[in-house]
């Protein structure tokens, strides 16, 4: 009985729910019975394609108009969609789109929807469009048109692109259907992975309005296992069918103790009263607070090869953004086809272009010339683990001692572990080491001094940095070398080995140690180790990474850590010979003036206690 009352309150409510009328995806070939026209007369046209490189929901087929010379002019027309036996109060059409452009010059990515009884060209563009737009570059986007006053109608609806000079249009996932009348959809939720205790935190969820009624209200309530934050917000401007924005809520996260957090967000009320369709009105993510921050390097991999000639870009960049950012930045050359590919590595690194980038292995084939944006928008992100390690080098057998001091607590992690054995100073003496110079002769403007280098740059010429020689472990890491659960203090140890081959010089070798994200590829976490800094024999520790080297020196010390440091040289007498305050990373500091002899370096690092080394001058 009480079903029966609550189906004839709604009734009686005029509540209704969504009703398709019409839906086409594109996901098998062909038009699907829409019909196209090439207005312009350049016989390119509408087609069927597979963008889902763009989006996933665009699955295997979207209609695309592409624009190949000048201004486009195309038009396409659904089959006829009847609209007779509607009786609810509205209709509407909802699609999604994307647009890209070749320049942001060319953002002129214009087109119009009209309704029409006819199919006929000629009528349907002397109509006037229901709807018209210039849609910025780029992204996937939502549109919701109201085609309430077109019930009743046997209906064909048509998609104009034209004064236009972008590079193509995408129209996908069509649906003509009544809308609820209140359906307020939760598209995301948005909080940082990890945060520090004691901290402050927003959570922001983005809203969609998928409904009839435009949104005044609504009430959103966040949950993390052990209490409510529930909170009404007034939407303004009220948020009208198709549309979604972003709002955050007024209680922030906090935690005063390292903890992982399943946070469940619901939306519970739209403009005061239950949602119609509540089936989209939650979505759940995960927070973990930190015990403290832990250095973060950005790794940046460059895809690159002595027969690209425009891959001297990469190599000033690169050595650039070694310079500007030795605290953030670890830079690897990934090489193609040329003596130091390594197969694997390449291969697993499936660059589509050089030269090319991959940062942190989440923003993936992105040009060089952003390395810099890419590092400022990562180097400050929060990580869960301290990277460190220990290692011994006897005779070419490498003992790598990796360790993860971990600052969370992670209940189901598929983290690994990775190394990856890298080059500095490479040199070689046959033509396979010239290096292809488009650059030659200063046509397309300065480039580091490669502009007065002849094209190919001779091999004697050429020293190759950063060169990714050997995986130690593997691009995706070693399964299994992280647990699956950890907790806040935990310190993970795993042991890498490897031999290596007696023509790298040991010297200017380091390891670059990967915190890897298994799930996603992204490397979480990154820091390098010189191997000519440790031992032949006996293992000698990287822990605090306050590092001094070369060592022996003649010419110049550099130490490798995470902040600036305060140097100090004494003679064994304890007389200071030397002294530097805010050393940078990496940063060379001379010694040409000191004597040859024993010295002992005080290295200071923020407030950690002063570490002493022993330096050779020879």
């Amino acid at each position: 009985m009480k079903k029966i009352l609550f189906l004839m309150g709604i009734l009686i409510s005029g509540i209704h729910f969504a009703q398709t009328y019409y839906s086409q995806d594109f996901n098998t070939t062909g038009l699907n019975n829409w019909t196209s026209v090439d207005l312009d007369g350049d016989t390119k046209n509408w087609v069927n394609e597979n963008a889902s490189a763009l989006s996933q929901s665009f699955g295997t087929g979207s209609l695309k108009s592409n624009m190949y010379v000048g201004i486009t002019n195309d038009l396409i027309t659904s089959p006829g969609i009847n609209l007779g036996t509607v009786t609810a109060s509205n209709v509407a059409l909802v699609y999604d789109l994307a647009t890209s452009t070749l320049t942001p010059q060319l953002s002129h990515n214009k087109y119009s929807i009209y309704v029409t009884t006819s199919n006929n060209s000629g009528t349907i563009t002397a109509s006037t469009p229901v709807f018209t737009e210039e849609v910025a570059q780029g992204g996937v986007q939502h549109r919701s048109i109201n085609l309430s006053a077109f019930i009743g109608q046997n209906i064909f609806i048509s998609f104009r692109h034209y004064n236009s000079q972008g590079l193509f249009l995408v129209i996908d996932n069509i649906e003509v259907k009544t809308l609820a009348s209140s359906d307020l959809g939760l598209t995301s939720v948005s909080v940082p992975e990890y945060g520090l205790i004691n901290t402050n935190y927003p959570l922001k969820a983005t809203i969609k309005n998928n409904g009839f009624e435009s949104i005044n209200t609504i009430t959103l309530n966040w949950n993390d296992g052990l209490n409510d934050h529930i909170s009404t917000f007034s939407v303004t401007p009220p948020l009208t069918t198709g549309n979604q924005a972003t709002i955050t809520h007024p209680v922030n996260l906090n935690y005063a103790l390292a903890a992982e957090k399943n946070i469940t967000v619901t939306i519970t009320q739209v403009n005061g009263s239950a949602d119609s369709t509540p089936s989209d009105n939650v979505q759940s993510t995960v927070f973990r607070s930190l015990s403290e921050q832990s250095p973060k390097k950005v790794l940046i991999e460059e895809g690159t090869g002595t027969w690209c000639g425009h891959c001297p870009q990469g190599h000033v960049i690169m050595h650039k953004m070694t310079v500007d950012y030795p605290e953030n930045f670890i830079g690897i050359a990934v090489h193609n086809s040329d003596p130091m590919q390594v197969s694997e590595y390449n291969d697993a690194s499936a660059f589509s272009a050089f030269p090319i980038m991959h940062a942190d292995r989440v923003d993936l084939q992105k040009f060089l010339t952003t390395t810099q944006n890419y590092i400022n928008f990562r180097k400050n992100m929060l990580v869960p683990a301290r990277l460190d390690a220990s290692s011994s080098l006897s005779g070419n057998i490498l003992t790598f001692n990796a360790s993860a001091t971990f600052k969370t607590v992670i209940s189901n992690a598929n983290l690994r572990l990775s190394a990856i054995l890298v080059e500095d100073g490479v040199k070689g003496t046959t033509n396979s080491y010239a290096q292809r110079n488009y650059f030659a002769g200063g046509s397309l403007g300065p480039m580091g001094g490669y502009e007065n280098l002849p094209n190919p740059v001779p091999a004697s010429q050429m020293t190759y940095d950063n060169v990714g020689r050997m995986l130690i472990g593997g691009y995706t890491g070693v399964a299994g070398s992280i647990p699956s659960s950890v907790t806040d203090g935990q310190v993970v140890n795993y042991t890498f080995t490897a031999t290596i081959p007696t023509t790298f010089n040991t010297s200017k070798l380091k390891v670059v140690l990967l915190l890897l994200n298994a799930d996603t590829g992204a490397v979480i976490n990154a820091r390098s180790f010189l191997l000519g800094t440790l031992g032949t024999s006996n293992s000698e520790t990287n822990a605090n990474y306050l590092t001094l080297y070369p060592n022996p020196a003649s010419e110049y010390i550099k130490i490798q850590s995470d902040y600036k440091t305060d140097l100090k040289i004494y003679e064994t007498s304890g007389r200071i010979v030397l002294e530097k305050n805010n050393v940078a990373p990496d940063s060379p500091v001379s010694i040409e003036h000191l004597a040859k002899g024993t010295y002992l370096v005080s290295i200071k690092e923020k407030d950690a206690e002063p570490k002493t080394q022993k330096l050779i001058i020879k």
